[in-house]
């Protein structure tokens, strides 16, 4: 269970990381600017509003749950959204607050420490929010993904322009003069899409790595209290793992993908294409052959096992589309026949009886 939990966590940082690359190949430094894109003020990306607090000698203010009241705990640096907010402001009291529909960039710009300017998140709900958060309500030329793409890369910018006292200030007026690189909308757009992807996996990585926490704290006081039994629990097997029913030797198995170095946008291309029923067979056919390559000489094969190991590499992510995995189908079955039987005829493998599981396997052959 740690090392699923460890898994989680790397695979959730393996993706920041895809989509910090993924802008940078795209854009550049969005500091330094070196492909000179137009650089305007803030204001010129939308519309900025700063919270304000309703008066808090009124209890009528707060007296009911009406909408929710957004603070700088709210906006956590790492989720896209803002997260639920335990104070909520009356109908009476929203009638004081600034409020925000979906679809609005909430910023930190007032905060004890500089590490906390800067941090942002969306909304994807009709809140209000406090006199610390500074708001852009994209306009038209904008795309809201790219927008909070680019404030996570410039956080540190942001900080560099918070005052130097005790407590760190953003004004509304600072806030909305300083220059951040506006590409053109296409651009931004493109990337919109790659975003979407990927915090949507990451959404569902996040989501299952809680559900690890909170099984791992439940056996844990199990444990602690000698409630578990694991006389049931099947010792792992070493000698291999198990896909499809058929074992697989450890020291046969390698990932299906190129061993080279990729850029994040090839990635991301593979896995996009991987999505599509039309046109996969191109990327599926280079993965088998990478596969094969990958291969140990004389290993015994599982002709089913050989598709499911190249296609792993969409399962682990759990690449989605319209919330369903992409299953495998006929076609895919028939081009790794097609794939299968060019290989037994130029003689990279070779057909023999395996004893062990009472089948007919496919066996790579030692390169000459």
């Amino acid at each position: 269970m740690d090392g699923l939990i460890a898994q989680r966590k790397q695979h959730l940082q393996q993706l920041d990381d895809l989509l910090k690359s993924v802008f940078l190949e795209m854009f550049g430094d969005p500091v330094r600017n070196e492909k000179g894109w137009d650089k305007p003020e803030l204001k010129a990306f939308g519309k900025i509003s700063t919270g304000n607090t309703p008066p808090r000698n009124d209890p009528a203010n707060y007296d009911d749950d009406f909408i929710e009241w957004i603070k700088t705990d709210n906006i956590t640096g790492d989720a896209v959204f803002v997260t639920p907010s335990t104070e909520h402001l009356s109908e009476f009291g929203a009638r004081k607050a600034r409020t925000l529909t979906n679809g609005a960039l909430l910023v930190a710009c007032i905060a004890g420490s500089v590490e906390s300017i800067g941090r942002a998140a969306l909304t994807d709900r009709t809140v209000s929010f406090n006199q610390q958060i500074n708001a852009i309500q994209p306009g038209a030329d904008v795309n809201l993904l790219y927008l909070y793409g680019l404030f996570k890369l410039c956080r540190a910018y942001l900080q560099s322009h918070a005052t130097k006292g005790m407590k760190k200030i953003l004004t509304k007026g600072e806030f909305e003069q300083i220059t951040m690189i506006k590409p053109p909308l296409d651009f931004q757009n493109q990337f919109g899409v790659i975003s979407k992807r990927i915090e949507g996996i990451k959404s569902r990585y996040q989501q299952s790595l809680t559900e690890l926490e909170v099984l791992y704290g439940a056996l844990s006081q199990k444990a602690f209290k000698g409630e578990l039994d694991l006389s049931r629990v099947p010792l792992p097997i070493d000698q291999g793992r198990q896909i499809n029913g058929e074992l697989v030797e450890q020291q046969a198995y390698r990932s299906p993908l190129p061993e080279e170095a990729v850029t994040p946008t090839a990635v991301i291309n593979d896995l996009v294409q991987a999505t599509q029923l039309q046109g996969r067979g191109e990327l599926l056919a280079r993965w088998f052959s990478q596969y094969l390559t990958n291969t140990s000489p004389d290993a015994s094969l599982g002709s089913a096992q050989l598709l499911e190991a190249a296609w792993q590499t969409v399962q682990e992510t759990r690449l989605e589309t319209d919330g369903e995995t992409p299953a495998l189908t006929l076609d895919d079955y028939d081009a790794l026949k097609d794939w299968v039987f060019k290989a037994l005829a130029s003689g990279e493998l070779n057909q023999r009886f395996d004893t062990n599981s009472n089948r007919v396997a496919l066996q790579k052959l030692a390169a000459n």
